[in-house]
């Protein structure tokens, strides 16, 4: 693990392509971000740091598209998963600083391949009641503060609801603009947010601009079988790569 300070350059590079890789993948999907960001960060930063940078430029990402996309989010279903995650920030914040990097990790990737495994086995959950999108926002809110990857909760409760790609993408992107508000909130509050993390993701918004311009014109491509295949993909990947980080 590096340093827990930002001082090589090494690491504001690998900073740059993790940012940029979940930059592109956000605009296509609809999430991704964190995902994306955080396993290929903590090849160089610790992961006290690399959620923070996540949710900065996490933060910056779905405000823009959450209002982009507004119009097509299911606003209920919205508001129930963003309520469930604000509550489960706190109990985040806490794990974060009182439990290891590594049994982190290894449990998110653990979750990751479950959620996956249930997902590929086409789960029809879409009769069960608002009880699901609780569960899925508290989990989703305890991921977000204590590993920044607070989409696999979500993407389980909106695939398994099996909404269209346009509202998924819209409904998803609004819970988490909500929810890195909070979050960043909370980090501040908790010091946090130091000047170093601050100037990598600075350095990183080059990165990020790029991966947004070059994903919107893929996006449009990508829907039904296509969309569904590539969110499995991704879960599938995320929670390989999680737990390899996690134990190398």
């Amino acid at each position: 693990m590096a340093d827990s300070s930002l001082v090589t350059t090494a690491q504001l590079v690998v900073v740059a392509v993790a940012v940029f890789a979940a930059a592109f993948v956000q605009v296509i999907a609809g999430f991704g971000f964190a995902l994306l960001c955080m396993p290929i960060m903590t090849l160089a930063l610790p992961v006290e740091k690399a959620v923070v940078v996540s949710t900065l430029l996490g933060m910056v990402s779905t405000s823009w598209q959450g209002w982009h996309l507004r119009a097509a989010a299911r606003r209920p279903l919205a508001k129930r998963l963003t309520l469930a995650a604000f509550a489960g920030m706190p109990l985040g914040l806490v794990i974060l600083n009182v439990v290891d990097d590594t049994s982190l990790k290894v449990v998110l990737g653990v979750a990751v391949l479950v959620a996956t495994a249930l997902l590929v086995r086409r789960i029809n959950l879409s009769h069960v009641g608002a009880g699901l999108d609780v569960g899925a926002g508290f989990v989703s809110g305890v991921l977000n503060t204590s590993l920044s990857t607070n989409g696999p909760p979500l993407v389980f409760d909106l695939q398994a609801r099996h909404l269209p790609p346009d509202e998924f993408r819209a409904t998803i992107t609004m819970v988490f603009a909500l929810s890195n508000v909070v979050g960043l909130t909370l980090f501040l509050l908790d010091g946090k947010v130091t000047a170093d993390g601050l100037r990598a993701a600075l350095i990183a918004v080059p990165a990020w601009a790029l991966g947004q311009l070059l994903g919107w014109p893929v996006r449009k491509h990508v829907h039904g079988e296509r969309f569904r295949w590539m969110v499995l993909i991704l879960l599938f990947a995320a929670g390989v790569s999680t737990i390899v980080f996690a134990l190398t």
